[in-house]
């Protein structure tokens, strides 16, 4: 049994995959609590979709993919929380608009795509063991920074979360740390569309193991 485990880890591809899944897990763990909480469980799946924009102005212009799907993630997920934050207006009609445009966007600048694209299923519904180097490099910053994130703002996170309005009067800068959770829940999906794909990128937001007790509400 333990020289079937060494073969199969004598594959870079194999550790790339076991390495993945290690850092992505830690990402959609914190930031998947963080998401369930603030009651914007779709929002995950609408930054997808959005990113996926980005992927086919990417293959258009030439450029690396997972560039251009961080470039709309982050973006998308800044205009839909600044949107928001300004005219309160509810965020699934925002979600819907950002959605319907990425997709549309990707979808006609792949079409106009001359060739074909080898790499654009394993965006679509994932490819753990197509894993490059550079995105395990990539999984590793946006897990070092969503852990980062998380520990030192770890008490303001939990005021938003529970209590926007008490976070408001206590002079906590809610819609800057509001927009910095949007910009982490962007890069967590990124890497983790990367590895389950558009569809379960949601589910791996959604459905943790159990909230951590810290943040639990009473």
């Amino acid at each position: 049994m333990i020289d079937l485990i060494r073969n199969i880890f004598a594959y870079d591809f194999m550790r790339n995959a076991l390495f993945a899944s290690l850092l992505v897990g830690v990402a959609c763990g914190l930031i998947g609590t963080l998401v369930v909480l603030n009651r914007i469980v779709f929002l995950g799946g609408g930054i997808a979709h959005a990113a996926y924009g980005g992927i086919g102005l990417a293959y258009y212009f030439g450029q690396d993919p997972m560039l251009g799907a961080i470039l709309f993630s982050v973006l998308s997920a800044l205009g839909m929380g600044v949107v928001h934050l300004r005219t309160k207006a509810r965020s699934d009609t925002l979600i819907g608009v950002m959605w319907s445009i990425g997709m549309a966007t990707g979808i006609i600048f792949v079409s106009l795509t001359p060739g074909f694209k080898a790499d654009l299923m394993s965006y679509l519904f994932g490819s753990l063991l197509a894993v490059s180097d550079t995105d395990l490099r990539l999984m590793a910053f946006v897990a070092l920074a969503v852990v980062a994130f998380v520990a030192v703002l770890y008490r303001s996170l939990q005021a938003i979360s529970f209590d926007e309005t008490f976070s408001t009067v206590r002079n906590l800068p809610v819609a800057a740390i509001y927009l910095s959770m949007l910009v982490m829940i962007g890069l967590t999906v990124v890497i983790a569309m990367r590895i389950v794909g558009l569809i379960m990128v949601i589910a791996m937001l959604t459905i943790p193991l159990r909230l951590p007790a810290c943040f639990r509400k009473t």
